[in-house]
């Protein structure tokens, strides 16, 4: 594997687990949606000391995750030598993983692993 591929595959990996965190944030926004329509999420871009927060509704959020390889990223968070920016918002971008990256996005993704379950 090339080295711009093992990082591409990192990011992936990074990006799988803040989308875990946020599965587990989830379940607080959806407590909070009848009087806060926008939760907070902690954006899943690649850079691992990225903790910052990014507003999106349920069912922005729910939109994002039907694709196992795409991530909601702050504007100025994505990284177009690795990933695509599929969509752009006022407040945030989707990216999508590519190639290896995103085989690990989809294999590492909770939701896909629970249906197989």
């Amino acid at each position: 594997m090339t080295p711009d591929a093992q990082e591409a595959v990192r990011a992936a990996r990074h990006q799988s687990l803040f989308r875990d965190v946020n599965e587990r944030i989830e379940e607080l926004n959806e407590q909070f949606s009848p009087i806060l329509p926008m939760g907070d999420w902690v954006c899943e871009c690649a850079d691992e000391e990225c903790f910052e927060p990014i507003e999106l509704t349920m069912e922005e959020y729910e939109a994002i995750r039907e694709h196992p390889a795409r991530f909601p990223v702050l504007p100025g968070h994505e990284l177009p030598d690795i990933e695509t920016v599929v969509e752009t918002h006022e407040r945030y971008l989707v990216v999508e993983k590519q190639g290896a990256a995103r085989d690990v996005a989809i294999k590492n993704d909770r939701r896909r692993r629970n249906q197989q379950e």
